[in-house]
């Protein structure tokens, strides 16, 4: 009996090492963690999560969906993993970036948004879009610094603000509104552009969701012309501050392989 209760504890102990490992490893504050997550495998982190779902442990016995949360975050923190890798052997950035501000920085505060909410992949991608313009090895130290302060608008936009600036983003490349100056002045029509552009048609979305946009002075904020929401400026709306937000997010996807 004295057996069997010293070896369910020891098992108990693994899980919480275990968890520790991959749960809490983003609060140690010692750059090298950075090796020690990026050399471990996928199979090694999926292991945790599948040995959380069949171990029976009264703790874990009706953490169903924090264990489907907590796989999620192993696979996005194990493919993060593998972009860093793939940057170093490229090049891209330099192998001891967590020794710099901007690299340890960015570094533990994008395994924490992972750790605790990796089901937004937009935002994720937006971060380590930031992550990868902060720590590039030609960085000067003003393009690390406005990297910087983009990854901490990143953190704080969920998908569908996103994807509305890729849409100002896009229509601001191709010209759109510049084509159609009169047009382009009513705010109204702006916002049933966006919608159609996303394909749901719904400008009460794009209002609320250009909110979070105009207050991070991505895109230009409405004028008022009497009883009239009127552009003033670039007719796309988007400010400098949103290019380069964009710009760095479409450099990552060419260097990742999805632009």
């Amino acid at each position: 009996m004295a057996d069997k209760a010293s070896k369910d504890q020891s098992t108990e102990e693994s899980y919480v090492l275990v968890a520790r490992d991959y749960a809490d490893i983003a609060h140690l504050e010692n750059p090298s963690v950075v090796e020690r997550i990026l050399s471990a495998s996928r199979t090694e982190k999926v292991a945790y999560v599948s040995a959380l779902l069949t171990s029976g442990l009264p703790r874990f016995a009706l953490a169903g969906p924090k264990v489907a949360f907590a796989a999620m975050a192993v696979e996005a923190l194990t493919d993060f993993g593998k972009e860093v890798s793939e940057w170093i052997k490229r090049g891209n950035i330099p192998e001891d970036f967590s020794g710099r501000p901007s690299g340890y920085q960015t570094w533990v505060e994008l395994l924490l948004e992972i750790d605790a909410n990796p089901v937004d992949e937009n935002r994720l991608k937006a971060m380590r879009a930031m992550f990868l313009a902060a720590n590039r090895v030609n960085a000067s130290d003003g393009e690390s610094i406005v990297a910087y302060q983009l990854f901490q608008i990143a953190k704080q936009l969920n998908s569908g603000e996103l994807l509305l600036l890729d849409a100002v983003y896009r229509a601001f490349k191709a010209k759109s509104f510049s084509q159609h100056p009169i047009l382009s002045l009513n705010v109204s029509n702006w916002r049933l552009a966006m919608a159609n552009n996303l394909g749901h048609g719904l400008s009460a979305l794009i209002r609320q969701q250009e909110r979070a946009l105009t207050e991070h002075n991505l895109i230009s904020p409405i004028v008022m012309s009497g009883q009239l929401e009127t552009i003033v400026g670039e007719p796309s709306r988007i400010s400098d501050l949103g290019i380069k937000f964009c710009e760095n997010v479409e450099r990552y996807q060419v260097e990742k392989g999805t632009g």
